[in-house]
């Protein structure tokens, strides 16, 4: 099935509920680890166990490991699905194109990073140094996934806005052969999982992955765009491919080849749960949660990383499973008023702009 612009909302309000739960879950202790950007036994066997001896707590073990295959990776999903559907009709101009989408994601970004100096290093009076303003500098310009270890400076999250800016320079020449021919950006799909297949393991023990840059990605985008193309054809075959997906992701618990498979499943999976589940009446204030969540996802995902200090310090404390979750819920809490503080910051910022263009033309 096509994705109205309400779908593509639910889903981002899916997707921004499995970060923003994951990114404080996955801190917790026990950490239970998991496999997100190289495969590693220890994380998947914690999995397992953690279903089969703590069913009660199996939410935290699926925001833990299952998250990571959804969360991200869903946006990816869609932005691919977006952009094609925006610009499939029209001449992309390379540089008109990247101008657009910078100026869209800069606002903001520099917005959560005044944010978190003024949190981490005004409030909480962590110490500036050198290497402080260097890794600044280094997540600023987008370089930081592309140096080993400087992936996660300042803020884990923010890795993914070097990611996607990456995947936006690599959209018009994707689109330009998808337009050509289909089976084109396939193959370039199917190059990047060769290359996962033969470097990524390597890589991880250089303390890199190709996870953190566009090629570990592609496919995930490029899958996007085909969809955006040609979702009810695919959506035809889900009957016989989800069952595979299911099969295919349990041996990627044991498997790491199979467990490079792991995200194109799981956007699978979700993809056909949510075409299943649109058949049914959800619960209205669980769709206009998902709604709401979906349409500030930008700016949740903008501060949360930050704001998880102090509580995941006074989880850890706790030491049990019912204060994890409610202090998950206060992070939530917070979490949302500072995104909604945000939009109104940006919005306020391009009033300003708008204004000043105004008065240049009628200058």
């Amino acid at each position: 099935m096509m994705l109205s612009k309400t779908d593509s909302t639910l889903l981002k309000g899916v997707a921004i509920v499995f970060v923003f739960c994951h990114n404080f879950l996955h801190w917790i202790k026990p950490m239970l680890g998991e496999n997100e950007f190289f495969y590693r036994e220890e994380p998947a066997n914690n999995f397992i166990n953690g279903l089969i001896t703590d069913p009660l707590n199996s939410p935290r073990y699926i925001f833990i490991y299952i998250a990571p295959f959804v969360a991200l990776h869903l946006f990816i999903f869609l932005s691919g699905y977006g952009l094609t559907l925006s610009y499939i009709n029209k001449k992309v101009n390379f540089k008109s194109f990247i101008i657009k989408r910078i100026s869209k994601l800069y606002p903001v970004f520099t917005i959560a990073l005044v944010g978190l100096f003024v949190y981490k290093y005004v409030i909480f009076g962590l110490e500036i140094t050198n290497e402080t303003a260097i890794d600044f500098l280094l997540r600023y310009t987008l370089i930081a996934n592309f140096i080993p270890g400087k992936m996660f400076v300042l803020n884990g999250p923010f890795w993914f806005y070097s990611l996607i800016v990456q995947l936006y320079f690599c959209f018009p020449v994707l689109l330009f052969l998808l337009k050509k021919r289909v089976f084109n950006i396939v193959i370039v799909a199917f190059i990047a999982l060769v290359l996962i297949f033969l470097l990524n393991d390597y890589l991880s023990y250089q303390n890199f992955s190709l996870y953190s840059i566009f090629v570990g990605n592609l496919p995930i985008f490029i899958f996007g765009m085909v969809y955006s193309l040609h979702g009810k054809a695919i959506a035809k075959h889900f009957k016989w491919i989800v069952p595979l997906a299911i099969v295919l992701f349990s041996l990627g618990l044991y498997n790491m080849y199979f467990w490079y498979l792991s995200y194109m499943i799981f956007i699978v999976i979700v993809l056909a749960l949510f075409n299943l589940l649109k058949k049914y009446k959800a619960p209205k204030y669980f769709k206009q949660f998902l709604l709401f969540s979906g349409g500030l996802s930008y700016y949740i995902f903008a501060v949360h990383g930050f704001l998880r200090t102090p509580w995941i310090g006074f989880a850890n404390k706790a030491d049990n499973d019912i204060l994890h979750y409610l202090y998950l819920l206060v992070f939530v809490v917070i979490t949302y008023v500072i995104a909604m503080l945000t939009r109104e910051v940006e919005r306020f910022y391009f009033k300003l702009i708008a204004k000043y263009k105004l008065r240049k033309s009628n200058n």
